[in-house]
């Protein structure tokens, strides 16, 4: 082996390494759990949820946002590939499906409340208006959460400021490197948005703002209740 490979398998060893160890504080970590606790309580109460009301989780993945903080609800968890009823989503009350965010299959105002964490970022930039169109469609109040763009640590790569570099050169460096939560190789687009973004996808919300150490790290697009008072139908 010639010293420039030994020198960049040392480096890949480390930045894996690096990476495992990151991944895994994330996952494990009492502070990112209690943090998770802390925006679930916050929506309870922007939202004013009853402990009786119907839940509709889009983009619900493994339910480590909302399903296992709550076992009380009725719960309607989807994705774009259906969950696996396993872990918090083999809880009674909920219920698993597979639907697009951008396509939901539910009438106008049948669930009286809509929750949807870290997944707008996801869907293209093209079908993010019709994404927040159909929330506010199906549900007579909701909460959408997403990383704030401005925030200088970029939450899936791990890394400061790499949402603002070019597509092309985040994609060069995903097939030779793997960062935070990116493995080498998995290229997946992520549009994260800005609080002016954020408010004209959802003209009837408030936006609320999750703060660490002083900047706005998240945000929140909330609507207490539906224009006009509208009630979900039965």
């Amino acid at each position: 082996m010639e010293q420039g490979d030994g020198n960049r398998g040392r480096k890949t060893g480390l930045l894996g390494a690096l990476r495992a160890r990151t991944t895994s504080w994330a996952e494990t970590s009492e502070r990112i759990s209690s943090g998770r606790e802390r925006r679930y309580e916050r929506f309870l109460a922007l939202c004013a949820v009853k402990s009786e009301e119907r839940i509709l989780d889009v983009g619900a993945g493994t339910g480590a946002a909302l399903e296992r903080f709550n076992s009380v609800n009725p719960i309607v968890a989807v994705d774009l590939f259906e969950p696996i009823r396993e872990g918090w989503l083999a809880q009674p009350n909920v219920e698993v499906g597979r639907a697009d965010g951008t396509e939901l299959p539910y009438r106008d105002g049948e669930f009286p409340v809509a929750f949807s964490n870290s997944v707008i970022e996801h869907v293209p930039k093209d079908r993010q208006a019709r994404f927040a169109s159909e929330i506010s469609r199906v549900a007579d109040r909701y909460y959408v959460q997403t990383p704030n763009r401005y925030f200088p640590i970029e939450p899936h790569y791990q890394l400061p400021l790499v949402q603002f570099l070019p597509e092309r050169v985040l994609k060069a460096l995903n097939k030779r490197f793997s960062f935070g939560f990116r493995e080498k190789g998995r290229w997946e687009p992520v549009r994260l948005l800005s609080a002016r973004e954020l408010q004209r996808l959802f003209p009837d919300a408030e936006i609320h703002r999750e703060k660490l150490f002083g900047l706005t790290k998240s945000l929140m697009a909330v609507r207490a209740a539906s224009p006009g008072g509208v009630k979900p139908t039965s």
